[in-house]
């Protein structure tokens, strides 16, 4: 089996960093200008808006919303969790 370690002396991150988020109902505008987003619904079910669409996420759902495109993340009731990702745009 292969290890679940390395033995590498310094960290390597392949280009992308995670980010963790607790959202509510509010939300605000968003825009990562250099990067694309990939976001996964981890718990809950979450309203991503851009380019004038609703898109509604459950628990597994993913988008992509490409670099410089103004979005907003909400919970569509109490509290949703989502994990994001974010790659150089190309």
């Amino acid at each position: 089996m292969a290890s679940l370690t390395s033995s590498r002396p310094d960290s390597v991150s392949y280009g992308t960093t995670l980010t963790f988020e607790t959202l509510t109902s509010e939300a605000g505008v968003r825009v990562c200008p250099d990067e694309d987003t990939l976001l996964r619904v981890i718990d809950g079910v979450v309203s991503l808006r851009f380019d004038g669409e609703e898109h509604l996420l459950s628990p597994g759902g993913e988008a992509i919303v490409p670099a410089a495109f103004h979005h907003t993340l909400s919970a569509v009731s109490g509290q949703a969790r989502i994990v994001m990702g974010f790659r150089r745009a190309r």
